[in-house]
This record gives structure tokens, C-alpha cells and sequence, in this order.
């Protein structure tokens, strides 16, 4: 559940808004694209104090320290029992995208049972990017579980000064065993936009800073008594068009950076060509200014940044990206509808 607001200053300045990038559901994750993502080390502690139109976020120092890739998973391919909930044309509701691994929260204690895997089942097609349930796998049987008031993690699409307050709860049962329940809420602010700088390179973002809030109540059988846990939490994030995943996320606690991952862009990732729908295949991929970009056949293109604008156009079967255009990540659009995500270093 959650309320959305635009706030009217943002879109009052038309000079100020016409270099930002806005974000829709076409650049969330996108199932069987491995995303290469790193946890990584903050030197630079201001980057959360960073905010407003037209900022720089200077991350070009971060030292990775473990390769955390993420490669959502078809929701095809889930398991029949998570299909009939997530899956199904009579549950319009809860229909998702695709489903990710991810991990229980560490309650402290040994459950009594081996847990075989535990997934999030995510939807990117409506008005949020949200969350709308999980799945358990124990003991050789998958336990879905929709969420009674569904995650909403962004509003979509997304765009500079929008709001967004949430709540999200469901209940996990297994009897006798344990019991796991959640609920939480966030509030969601776009509250920058601007120039984002890795080691990889300098990306057109919009930066949204989440407060969350949220109470795991447990119960295992064999402690006999249920107890909770409470989590508060601040996380910025700094999203590219195209790019799935956050280009950068850290997560604070008592207003220290907690844990950081960004996505390590080099030459052999797939995120540059991520919404692979209807696409064809430009090479050099990222490509440099002054550069020529090529392709098999000649096309009518038109080359396109993360505004909408149109930076180049012609009929051929190769392009020079020209030296005055800002580094990130732009669309080469061919006249028959393919596309490309070109990444322009």
C-alpha cells in the first residue's frame, strides 16, 4: 500500500528538469541478465549527503571486495507450486516478472529444519517496482507466500522530486517448526539527479534515499517462546536507465555506511545490452568518444540519451559518438523498433 506525490517544484523549473533521466519499468532488472554487481568499501562517506538537481556523486574511489552478481530468474521458470501463485492469469494480482535467491534474516538461533532456498518474487509491469511475495524450499516441498499489502519498493516510473510511503507485511508458517512474520514500511524519496561517477565510468542517474522500518516476529518450536526484532535503516540508491539494478547502493545504519554494492561495468557485461527483447548488437560495447560504433547491415538509427533527446540520427552501419556528449548510458534506436543500450565511457 502507498501513496505517491510529485512534488510541483520539481517540474515548476523546465531548465532544471530537462537534463534528467526518468526511470521506468523497461529499465528494472530483467530475467536471465547477470548484473555485476560487487560489495565494495566507502572511502567517501559524504556520498549520502549528496542531493538536488544536477549533482555529481564522485564513487570513482570504491574498492570492491567481493563479486555479489545477481541474475534474476525467468518466472517461467519457477517451481509449479510458485507459479500457481505468481504465475497465473487468474491472480493478476500477484503476477511477477521474475524471482531472485535471497537470504532469511539472521534470527540468532538454529531453525531445526534445512532450508533448501528462499526467493523473492519481484513485479516491474505495473505502477511500483514491488515485491509481491516469497517462496520457501525445505525438506523437498516450495512454501509460497504472497504478501498481505504488497512491497513497494520505487514508484514507477520514477522521476526527480517523486515521493513514495509504503507498507508491506506477510506471515510464513510452517507448523510446528516456525513461524516468520514482517511488517514494515518505507518512505521514499527522489531526491537528486545528476552525474554519477565509478570506476568504470560516469552514468546519468536518479538518486532516491528510502528510510525503512520494518519487525521480524519469530517463533521456533524448540525455544517455545516467539520474540521480534526491530530494523531501521537508510539506504540511497543511484538508478541509470537500462541498467537493472541500482548503479550504486549503500545502506546506513546509526548514519553510518553499513554495506555498499555497485555494479562493476567492464567490457563483458551483459547490463549494456540488458533489455534484449528486441535488440541488435553494435560493437565496441562500451565505446569511448571519438569512437566508432558499427553494426552488420545499414539501418536508419536515431542515437538517444536518457532524457528522450535525440543526439544523433542517420542511415548507415556505423557511428562516430561524438566528443561533446556527456558520458552514461544512451539507446541506439533502429527505424524497424530494435534497440540497444550503448554505454559511452
Amino acid at each position: 500500500m502507498r501513496n505517491v506525490i510529485l512534488l510541483l517544484p520539481a517540474i515548476l523549473f523546465a531548465g532544471a528538469a530537462s537534463s534528467q533521466i526518468t526511470i521506468t519499468g523497461d529499465d528494472m532488472p530483467q530475467p536471465d541478465v547477470t548484473y555485476p554487481l560487487v560489495n565494495a568499501a566507502i572511502l567517501d562517506l559524504s556520498l549520502g549527503e549528496i542531493s538536488g538537481a544536477n549533482a555529481t556523486w564522485d564513487a570513482s574511489d570504491l574498492t570492491a571486495l567481493m563479486d555479489a552478481p545477481l541474475t534474476p530468474v525467468d518466472i517461467n521458470d519457477a517451481s509449479i507450486s510458485a507459479a500457481l501463485v505468481f504465475n497465473s492469469p487468474f491472480n493478476s494480482e500477484y503476477q511477477c516478472d521474475f524471482y531472485l535467491p535471497t537470504e532469511l534474516p539472521d534470527f540468532g538461533v538454529d531453525l531445526g529444519i534445512p532450508l533448501e532456498g528462499f526467493n523473492n518474487f519481484y513485479q516491474t509491469g505495473g505502477d511500483a517496482y514491488a515485491i509481491a511475495g516469497v517462496g520457501l524450499s525445505a525438506m523437498g516441498f516450495d512454501l509460497p507466500v504472497t504478501y498481505d499489502d504488497i512491497d513497494e519498493i520505487i514508484p514507477l516510473p520514477l522521476e526527480y522530486g517523486e515521493t513514495l510511503s509504503s507498507t508491506a507485511a506477510f506471515q510464513l508458517d510452517l507448523t510446528g517448526i516456525f513461524t516468520y512474520g514482517l511488517s514494515q514500511s518505507r518512505e521514499v524519496e527522489v531526491d537528486g539527479w545528476g552525474t554519477l561517477i565509478l570506476p568504470s565510468g560516469s552514468y546519468e542517474v536518479l538518486r532516491t534515499r528510502t528510510e525503512l522500518t520494518a519487525t521480524d516476529d519469530i517463533f521456533i518450536e524448540q525455544l517455545g517462546e516467539p520474540f521480534s526484532i526491530d530494523r531501521e535503516q537508510v539506504t540511497y540508491q543511484w538508478w541509470g536507465a537500462g541498467m537493472g539494478f541500482p548503479l550504486l547502493e549503500i545502506t546506513e545504519i546509526f548514519g553510518l555506511p553499513l554495506t555498499a554494492t555497485f555494479q562493476d561495468l567492464g567490457e563483458s557485461s551483459d547490463v549494456v545490452n540488458a533489455p534484449a527483447a528486441n535488440c541488435f548488437t553494435p560493437f565496441p560495447n562500451p565505446v569511448k568518444h571519438g569512437q566508432q560504433l558499427q553494426w552488420e547491415v545499414p539501418i536508419g538509427w536515431t542515437f538517444i540519451d536518457g532524457a528522450g533527446r535525440t543526439m544523433a540520427s542517420g542511415q548507415s552501419n556505423a557511428f562516430t559518438v561524438p566528443n561533446d556528449v556527456p558520458a552514461g548510458v544512451y539507446t541506439l534506436r533502429a527505424r524497424d523498433g530494435m534497440t540497444a543500450r550503448i554505454v559511452v565511457r
